[in-house]
């Protein structure tokens, strides 16, 4: 047994013995404090979702470029597609829970943003997800020829799909926490922002497993340099995106659209979107630039964990001011729920290194 694989077993022992330890606490939270179990449940599910979704994009994205960036990250972002759509399933309960839920400041839903509607569509992205599992269960393809894949249609189909399904599942579980309120580039920034927390996360577990940033890859090019061009990359168009959507909605200066960024406006969440910008972007851009960094375990470790933290940062202020409520009921859960995830993960990551038998 590698190294890897014994520390993976340890993580998917721990993990589990916390998923059930913090489920059991947040269920006596939850008593507590019953109004707001749905807004922490629900912020508890998309962050686990983050990093799975990116790295399903990412695969798909790889099976049409190629590209030697997958070495030492493939394990971990085929995991996390192992691991989607079982996450996305414990999101289902949220349609029987009272708040919130669609727009209800509207009146009772009807036709398409009905419950019945949305349960369908919820139904039909699990099955999606799952038949992606599936079809990428080869791996995440080759490095140089992508027409060499098997199923060589999968990456530019999938992509397609994904998009189309990810668009109306920002619209049905994130734009409706805010009644009326309606974006066509949130979808887009929030796909962008799960790319990003999927990169960060395979390069912190890549990095932990012993991936050398400084080696060689199949294009003779150190692959450091490749993770965090990537990584920059990434990032840069999340904030080109979120810039865009604010700017736009500034300009039109509507009621109806403003509304969203005038309840982050209010109380400490004005510092929020500051925040994130500054850790999330200005600092890991300035580390980037810098080819020594990007050679370094420590270094982009330390950027990737900081983009990581910085991804969930921004959910908070996307889903937590549009109901509020404590902040302690959504920790519990959320770190609850990262517990399974992370010990599916983590037996999904040995499945995949079997398969693969290297971190490539």
């Amino acid at each position: 047994m590698t190294a890897a694989r014994a520390a993976m077993l340890r993580m998917e022992t721990r993990a589990a013995r916390t998923a059930i330890g913090l489920g059991a606490i947040a269920l006596l939270c939850a008593c507590g404090a019953p109004r707001w179990f749905p807004i922490a449940y629900r912020l508890a599910i998309f962050s686990c979702l983050a990093p799975a979704l990116g790295s399903l994009i990412l695969v798909l994205i790889h099976r049409i470029t190629g590209g030697q960036w997958t070495a030492g990250l493939a394990p971990f972002l085929l995991a996390g597609i192992e691991v989607l759509p079982w996450v996305w399933l414990l999101a289902l309960p949220l349609l029987a829970l009272p708040l919130p839920w669609a727009r209800m400041a509207a009146g009772a839903p009807v036709g398409y943003e009905s419950t019945p509607f949305v349960l369908a569509r919820a139904v039909a992205f699990a099955a999606l997800l799952f038949l992606l599992r599936h079809w990428l269960r080869g791996g995440v393809g080759v490095l140089k020829d992508p027409m060499d894949n098997p199923r060589p249609w999968v990456g530019p189909v999938g992509l397609i799909l994904i998009f189309f399904a990810l668009t109306l599942m920002a619209d049905d579980w994130l734009e409706s926490l805010e009644p009326g309120w309606h974006s066509t580039a949130f979808p887009v920034v929030w796909m962008a922002s799960q790319v990003v927390s999927g990169l960060a996360l395979a390069l912190l577990c890549g990095l932990g497993a012993g991936a050398e940033p400084a080696r060689l890859g199949a294009a003779q090019r150190s692959l450091g340099i490749d993770w965090g061009n990537l990584l920059l990359a990434t990032m840069m168009f999340w904030v080109y995106v979120t810039f865009c959507q604010f700017l736009i909605i500034w300009s039109g200066n509507l009621p109806e659209e403003i509304s969203w960024y005038v309840r982050r406006e209010r109380g400490g969440w004005v510092w929020f979107a500051p925040a994130v910008a500054f850790a999330g972007f200005a600092v890991p851009f300035g580390v980037l630039l810098m080819r020594k960094a990007k050679r370094s375990s420590g270094g982009l470790a330390a950027v990737a964990a900081l983009v990581l933290i910085s991804q969930w940062a921004y959910l908070v202020w996307v889903i937590v001011p549009a109901q509020g409520g404590p902040s302690l009921l959504a920790a519990v859960l959320i770190v609850a729920l990262a517990g399974s995830a992370a010990a599916l993960f983590a037996n999904r990551y040995a499945r995949a290194a079997r398969q693969r038998r290297e971190f490539a």
